[in-house]
């Protein structure tokens, strides 16, 4: 049981210190590099001068303009911007339900009640 919570301790401490984002913007010269309990900055000014930044705890309202990107190559990964596709599933929703109603229609048809002609009064 000792191995598990050591396991499971070094997991948790890796999961706080291995960065899951990478941003370079080769324009301006700056890099963000974020992990779970830290963030660190590189930005260069106008004046040539280096600005390094490493916030621990970086939670709040200060960061919630990088939960949204305005990067297009990023923000086609996760939005729908193809109205065709839209468009085309729709169709094909429509096809299934009509093919679904003429199978229930030929179900019910072929599920008929017994009327008096079907009985048979020998058995």
């Amino acid at each position: 049981m000792k191995k598990f919570w050591k396991a499971l301790g070094l997991t948790a401490l890796a999961a706080t210190l291995i960065p899951y984002y990478v941003d370079e913007d080769k324009e301006t010269g700056s890099v963000t590099v974020k992990a779970l309990f830290w963030k660190f900055t590189k930005k260069t000014g106008a004046d040539g001068q280096k600005d390094i930044t490493l916030k621990f705890l970086s939670f709040g309202p200060d960061e919630e303009d990088s939960l949204f990107t305005d990067n297009p190559e990023e923000a086609v990964l996760f939005a729908d911007d193809d109205p065709d596709a839209a468009a085309i599933a729709a169709e094909e929703a429509a096809i299934a339900e009509h093919e679904a109603a003429i199978a229930a229609e030929e179900e019910a048809t072929a599920q008929e009640e017994a009327g008096e002609a079907d009985f048979d009064p020998e058995l």
